[in-house]
């Protein structure tokens, strides 16, 4: 079985992008995945800079060269920004508390994550996409920061939905992930598919 790295110990993000890939076509029957955690990876934490496709790069990069002599069939990195008034903003760490604690957008208010994915194969070819996700502000009382998770769905509402995303059922979530994302996701699994 072919293995696929997720350069992530975010739970929730190698949760969503392990769904959209299998979905794309590098299915579970075929591929097993793995997630930092896996590997006990223990690298350098450095504060992040550039664009969150060059952060993406960087990331595979980094455990591709960690890891030397590996048997993966592929290592994705990912990383996101937010599209917030007006402005991508690189880095969403630095607007987390904004967001959840300090009445930085009022209710309503839309805003879009992007995600950079960078995807190194076995042989070193890298190809790269980018996703954009939309959503609007609905504030939440006690909304919680937990290590490794991602804490901004809890007053994220997907357009068209009334409930921020940790209130709809994972398939839902899901599904509307996918329905923003698959054009871009298909398209990169093509690409590495055919090299």
């Amino acid at each position: 079985m072919k293995k696929i790295l997720i350069a992530t110990t975010n739970k929730d993000k190698y949760k969503i992008v392990k769904y959209l890939l299998a979905r794309a076509g590098l299915n579970e029957a075929e591929y097993m995945y793995q997630s930092l955690e896996d590997i006990s990876y223990n690298g350098a934490d450095k504060k992040e800079q550039g664009s969150i496709e060059m952060r993406a790069e960087m990331k595979a990069r980094a455990i591709k060269e960690y890891l030397k002599d590996n048997d993966y069939e592929y290592i994705i990195g990912i990383d996101d920004g937010i599209y917030i008034k007006g402005g991508l903003q690189e880095n969403i760490k630095d607007y987390i508390k904004k967001i959840l604690y300090e009445n930085y957008l009022s209710n309503g208010e839309e805003y879009a994550f992007y995600r950079a994915y960078c995807v190194i194969t076995k042989d070193g070819e890298v190809f790269k996409t980018e996703t954009k996700i939309p959503y609007s502000y609905k504030a939440k009382e006690n909304a919680e920061l937990k290590p490794n998770s991602y804490p901004l769905s809890q007053i994220s509402v997907p357009v068209g939905y009334d409930k921020a995303l940790t209130d709809l059922s994972e398939d839902e979530a899901n599904e509307y992930t996918w329905n923003n994302s698959k054009e871009k996701i298909i398209e990169l699994i093509r690409a590495i598919k055919m090299q």
